[in-house]
């Protein structure tokens, strides 16, 4: 396989043919790709602005807290001496550890980290506001800035406890240079607060069912991190009059000049973002000369701000014959992103049964899914987590999981050439290409770095 040493912007529909004369619906596949890393070549970047803020309120006592500390210093370790980091400890109070400065020998942080001890109450806006202050005033200077949130309640006390207002707050702090990402642990974590500040604080989110399960996924956002090749990656996209789009992820999409623009994740080397739509084609469109039925457009900056150039993509449908049309294959990346969606769905709606206590409809599902999603090894592993999860009847846990690989299939970056990957040797790739079985289990085997003092 060739190098590609360049971004691109690809367009493909589920069949390469519209049928003629006739009203109809095709999902069209559209993709904005990193370069390919180059191993020999390390450029020169922007020092990281990193905010760990860590929850020690009473319910983190010990091996949680110990765990998170032990993520914290994980990260340290991987910084360059140049980087920034402040550290935020928060209960019903919040305590700045270390304020925002140069990691340099890295002495003083493990000293501040050496002092953690469990606390009360779970002032989460609070520790979150604290740690995106620290790192706000010199967001130009920082190839990212990011908040690092790890927490394993609710938001019970502080200036807000609300899940709309906090998400709100950081969709705000993303929009100044401030992105954050949130670590949710065990089972009483409030998921639904913590996907939404990932979510739209510009970040990622994850959990742990336990504390031995939090490094898989802060090592998985420090490597997502190192290889950041795209920021602020927005997609436009425009169809001839007549022609509907439906976004089929859910993506945030905002309005620029009355246009909608879908934002989308930020993108690693050797990576894809991807969105599926549905046109909604007229008969009067579906020519056998063919029409252009639909436009993409993508802007994205690296992370030392440079305006990044994707030649847009077009796409162009020819009409045949029915049977013609019937006689061509489906895409299958394009098949495997629908199924991936529907699968999400069918998750939020076992999420929403797991709510009630309703296992038996738990179980109806869980069969109908290994049906369903039969040639998707990625989801039929994922179905057979979540009915192990049911069987023990755990709601909170089984909510958990559902949320996180729901919003997994949805709304992640994937390997460019995923289709010619098996799961077993996608141990090799990179961590924030891999399908995990579970999102709250670590199942790659890393573990922290306890040597280094």
């Amino acid at each position: 396989m060739q190098n590609n040493n360049t971004p691109q912007l690809l367009i493909t529909p589920l069949k390469p043919a519209l049928i003629m004369g006739m009203a109809q619906k095709l999902p069209v596949l559209v993709r904005v790709q990193a370069p390919d890393p180059e191993p020999s070549f390390q450029k020169a970047r922007k020092p990281y602005h990193l905010s760990l803020v860590i929850d020690r309120s009473g319910s983190m006592s010990g091996e949680p807290l110990l765990e998170a500390v032990r993520c914290a210093k994980h990260i340290i370790d991987r910084l360059e001496s140049t980087d920034v980091v402040s550290l935020i400890m928060f209960d019903d109070r919040v305590n700045t550890l270390s304020p925002a400065q140069p990691v340099g020998d890295r002495k003083a942080l493990y000293t501040a980290l050496s002092h953690v001890r469990s606390g009360g109450s779970t002032n989460l806006h609070g520790g979150w506001q604290a740690g995106s202050a620290t790192i706000l005033d010199d967001v130009k200077q920082a190839a990212i800035a990011r908040v690092i949130l790890l927490s394993d309640g609710n938001a019970n006390v502080g200036e807000t406890t609300d899940t709309n207002e906090i998400a709100a707050l950081c969709a705000h702090a993303a929009e100044q240079g401030v992105t954050t990402s949130t670590y949710g642990l065990g089972r009483d974590f409030n998921e639904e607060l913590m996907v939404e500040m990932g979510k739209r604080g510009g970040g990622n989110h994850y959990y742990g069912d336990t504390a031995a399960d939090l490094l898989e996924p802060f090592a998985e956002e420090f490597d997502f991190i190192s290889n950041l090749y795209a920021r602020h990656v927005r997609l436009a996209l425009a169809a001839p009059d007549g022609i509907k789009i439906t976004l089929m992820n859910d993506y945030p999409v905002e309005q620029r000049e009355g246009f909608p623009v879908i934002r989308l994740p930020d993108i690693p080397l050797g990576a894809e973002a991807w969105v599926l739509v549905e046109l909604e084609i007229p008969a009067g469109m579906a020519l056998e000369s063919g029409n252009q039925i639909l436009q993409a457009g993508v802007t994205a900056s690296t992370p030392d701000g440079a305006p990044i150039a994707i030649p847009d993509a077009v796409l162009i449908q020819q009409s045949v014959s029915v049977h013609a049309w019937d006689a061509l294959l489906q895409d299958p990346l394009v098949t495997a992103r629908q199924t991936e969606l529907e699968a999400g769905k069918f998750l939020d709606h076992a999420r929403a049964a797991a709510e009630h206590g309703d296992w038996d409809t738990i179980q109806k599902m869980m069969a109908e899914g290994r049906k369903r999603f039969a040639d998707h090894p990625w989801v039929m592993e994922v179905l057979e987590g979540m009915a192990e999860i049911a069987k023990e009847m755990d709601s909170a846990r089984f909510r958990k999981e559902a949320m996180y690989s729901s919003r997994k299939m949805a709304s992640r970056v994937s390997a460019k050439e995923e289709l010619l990957m098996s799961m077993a040797s996608e141990a090799a790739a990179p961590s924030f290409l891999r399908r995990k079985k579970s999102q709250g289990k670590a199942q790659f085997e890393q573990r922290p770095d306890d040597t280094k003092q």
